[in-house]
Parts: structure tokens; sequence; C-alpha cells
């Protein structure tokens, strides 16, 4: 929940927002997680779970 409210309050302070999915393929199978990314002051970030 904090991650998510976290994420809220990064997109509202960002330009450039997007919404992606990751996929990693290791021993233990396929997993996909999601992450948001945006620019704030000028410095891209990304918050994923």
């Amino acid at each position: 929940m904090r991650t998510a409210l976290f994420a809220v309050l990064l997109l509202a302070a960002c330009s450039d927002p997007s919404l992606h999915a990751g996929v990693s393929l290791g021993s233990g199978g396929l997993s996909v997680y999601p992450a948001v990314s945006g620019r704030v002051a000028g410095a891209r970030m990304t918050v994923s779970p």
C-alpha cells in the first residue's frame, strides 16, 4: 500500500510518466512485475515492488 501511495505522489510531481511491466526469466520460471517511471527535476525515477 505504501508503494502504491508513493507511486501516485511521484506521478503527480513528474513529467513524462509511464507504466510498464518488467519480465524476468529465471530458474523459478517467468515472472512479471509492474513498474512506474517518470522524470522528477531532470532525473529518471522508477518505482517497482
